[in-house]
């Protein structure tokens, strides 16, 4: 019975570290979309800059 508990609590603690994992990596997946939407917006800002006024990029 005792070695079932421990079992358990091993499964328990295995299923709890890989959903840590998950969400860490969800995180910096978001992170990364973050600076990727960052880095394009900088983008289309410097070549509304170039093109002046007459520039037909929305965003």
């Amino acid at each position: 019975m005792e070695e079932n508990k421990q079992l358990v609590d091993s499964i328990c603690a295995s299923i709890e570290e890989f959903g840590n994992v998950i969400a860490n990596n969800v995180a910096a997946s978001h992170k990364d979309y973050e600076r990727m939407v960052a880095a394009l917006d900088s983008s289309i800002t410097e070549i509304k800059k170039r093109l002046g006024n007459n520039c037909c990029i929305n965003r």
